[in-house]
């Protein structure tokens, strides 16, 4: 069992399994946890036959408690039903030797050893409606699978409620202290972007142990994380200054022509109102023509107003004046821009920290915890990691740096290799460091912005299994994807697929683009990777989605160990210079931003109608007057049209890109990053 000093009558030998490192794409290795659970019955065997029952019992029961130390599978167990793992392989061969009742009390033992074991060793909150430990009839139909899929869901909302508070403890500070938004928002630092930092199965183990296994609801848990959601990821913040240009605005002068009144003399008089005799004549002024920022000082023609005298014409006669205001010069006048210091705050959101659960539940987790002669923070963690073995049979994360766009070129330029694999390359390299490592995680081709949004982990056969962590790409789910947006072709979804779908190559023949293979014991596939060519002292360098590390490039030490292939199903010399939206007019870096229709994004504006008149919608994106609406961007894969303009932020930034995203939190979470994007059209 897993908490550690769980008693015995006396020490028997128990078969450990070995610790694995985890690779793969939740589609492999199933054929290992089979022979495993054959072993383990076989070993079962030899010890009933040879010492009785009595020891056959103590070895299942220390089985079990190996299982839930060492990582074994039993999903299904729980039901009643023998899974995958050691000790459900002891279950499944007494079942099938239960025609003596010798083996029938062994069986029973068993069942009833594996049942009472699992009661104690879990969470309750897991386990009471498998068992009725609630007060309530058993669930015919639960398993702990699906108790527990039922139970993350509930602690995943909890967490995004607690993250949502500390995005608007974000704006509240900002408004609040009167800071500016703009760069504000753009100062955050979110490191709960890109960290998951939580553990489902940890929360329901202590909040399970906070009861001590008794009367736990899902009520009372989610409560009692609501108290603590605006701590869960802590906020900090401080204060700082700006200096902000502001552009000295002038007008340029064109000159006019004009007829005035030259003089004005006086004829005589009809009924005591004078008569008068008018000259004109023809003279140069100036009006203003264009109106003009600028951020640098401007040296110029000045210019005074004057007021002159213009004929008024009636039925073609001069009869009377006007007076109208014209321009003319005065010598030269400098224009100075103004600076003014703009305060704004730089917010940190940081990680979850699993300190607060604690504070959630009011444990105290050096104190000790009840029966077992261990502390409270052990036997949580005992408690979880019993948990996600019985559910999965096995116990990372990490980051890696993405790519500059030099380091990105220089990467692709130094590959002697046509343009159709540089491609590959380029589309690969694109995600280092961007999309975490996410078991069973598969996209389409192109930007995903589900990606780094925390997700539950489902499919079985991982440490992460179970857990909430950031979406991304497990390892063939980044080659798939690769060659989708590059190619627009998959290569199949799982690495066993892929490598059945290619064909070797030797290392005399290996290409960027090619893949490599990691093969187990068992002569099936646990990992696979993209080459990304050879660095400058020749060694070979990989990219690839791994186990806590994301996407990243690197040279792995099993690198000597890689099988060789290459896809059967792509054209590694098909014209990449067009597509379905011909070949783009440039290139540039693009800052991208998020927003939405609210009024804290758009202020007054906000009436969901863009500036080019268009209903806002996924797909616009707002940039500077520079680019006329209907301007095509493309964006990590993504086709974008311009629709909308922004405050003097996007204005005057040529290189700034504000995507319009549907809701405010969500363009929050999406945050700021750098990228290379792809001009295709310019208007309409």
């Amino acid at each position: 069992m897993a908490f550690s000093n769980f008693p015995r009558e006396k020490e028997v030998v128990v078969m450990q399994e070995p610790i694995k490192e985890q690779f793969g794409d939740g589609q492999d290795n199933f054929g290992q946890a089979a022979a495993k659970a054959s072993e383990a019955a076989r070993q079962f065997s030899e010890i009933s036959a040879a010492k009785g029952t009595e020891m056959a019992v103590n070895s299942a029961a220390a089985s079990v408690q190996a299982g839930l130390e060492g990582g074994s599978a039993v999903a299904n167990v729980a039901a009643g039903t023998a899974a995958g793992g050691p000790w459900g392989a002891v279950l499944s061969a007494a079942w099938a030797m239960r025609h003596t009742l010798y083996k029938i009390l062994i069986c029973i033992c068993l069942l009833f050893t594996v049942i009472i074991v699992l009661v104690v060793a879990l969470p309750s909150i897991v386990t009471e409606s498998i068992f009725g430990l609630n007060g309530t009839q058993p669930d015919p139909n639960a398993t702990l699978e699906s108790s527990y899929t039922e139970m993350a869901a509930a602690v995943s909302s909890a967490i995004e409620a607690g993250y949502d508070q500390s995005l608007a403890r974000v704006e509240e500070i900002i408004l609040d202290g009167g800071y500016d938004y703009d760069l504000s928002m753009d100062a955050l630092i979110n490191h709960a972007q890109s960290t998951a930092g939580y553990d489902v199965a940890y929360i329901l183990a202590a909040y399970s142990a906070s009861l001590q296994q008794k009367d736990t609801s899902v009520d009372d848990m989610l409560e009692k994380l609501a108290n603590v959601g605006d701590i869960m990821f802590p906020v900090t913040y401080e204060e700082k200054e700006q200096e902000r240009i502001i552009p000295v605005t002038y007008s340029t002068y064109k000159p006019v022509t004009v007829t005035v009144i030259k003089t004005i003399t006086v004829t005589g008089y009809v009924n005591n109102v004078p008569s008068y005799d008018y000259t004109t004549e023809s003279r140069t002024y100036y009006v203003p023509d264009e109106t003009l920022q600028s951020e640098v000082p401007v040296t110029q023609t000045a210019y005074k107003a004057v007021t002159v005298m213009l004929p008024v014409y009636t039925n073609g006669r001069l009869t009377s004046t006007r007076n109208a205001t014209y321009y003319e010069e005065n010598g030269t006048e400098t224009l100075e821009p103004t600076i003014e210091i703009i305060k704004y705050v730089e917010c940190t959101i940081h990680p979850f920290d699993n300190t607060v659960i604690a504070d959630a539940f009011d444990i105290d987790l050096s104190a000790e915890y009840p029966t077992f002669n261990i502390t409270y923070g052990e036997a949580i963690r005992n408690m979880a990691d019993a948990l996600k073995m019985t559910l999965y049979g096995s116990l990372g994360s990490g980051e890696s740096i993405p790519l500059t766009d030099a380091e990105l070129l220089g990467i692709v330029g130094s590959q002697n290799c046509n343009d159709t694999r540089k491609l590959i390359l380029t589309t690969a390299l694109s995600l280092v460091g961007k999309v975490p490592y996410f078991w069973g995680g598969k996209s389409e081709a192109g930007w995903n912005d589900e990606w780094n949004k925390p997700k539950l982990v489902t499919s079985a056969g991982s440490s992460s299994t179970g857990t909430i962590r950031p979406f991304g790409l497990d390892c063939s789910g980044f080659t798939d994807w690769v060659y989708k947006t590059a190619l627009g072709v998959s290569i199949q979804a799982g690495s066993w697929g892929q490598y059945t779908h290619s064909s070797p190559i030797s290392e005399s023949e290996l290409l960027p683009g090619d893949l490599g293979f990691l093969m187990n014991a068992q002569g099936t596939t646990s990992h696979v990777l993209i080459f990304a060519g050879y660095t400058e002292s020749g060694a070979r360098q990989w990219v690839h989605s791994e186990s806590g590390t994301g996407v990243h490039v690197s040279t792995p030490r099993y690198d000597s160990e890689l099988v060789l292939r290459r896809p059967n199903n792509v054209d590694f010399s098909q014209d990449v210079g067009s597509s379905a939206y011909g070949d783009p007019l440039y290139s540039l870096t693009v800052d991208v931003t998020h927003y939405c229709a609210c009024t804290r994004c758009c202020g007054p504006n906000a009436q969901g109608i863009t500036a080019s008149g268009k209903r806002v919608t996924e797909g616009m994106v707002a940039m500077s007057s520079h680019y006329p609406f209907g301007t095509q961007i493309m964006i990590n894969g993504v086709m974008y049209t311009v629709e909308d303009r922004g405050g003097s932020g996007i204005e005057n930034d040529i290189s700034r890109v504000d995507i319009y995203v549907s809701d405010h939190n969500y363009a929050l979470r999406l945050g700021r990053f750098k990228t290379t994007a792809y001009i295709y059209r310019l208007g309409r």
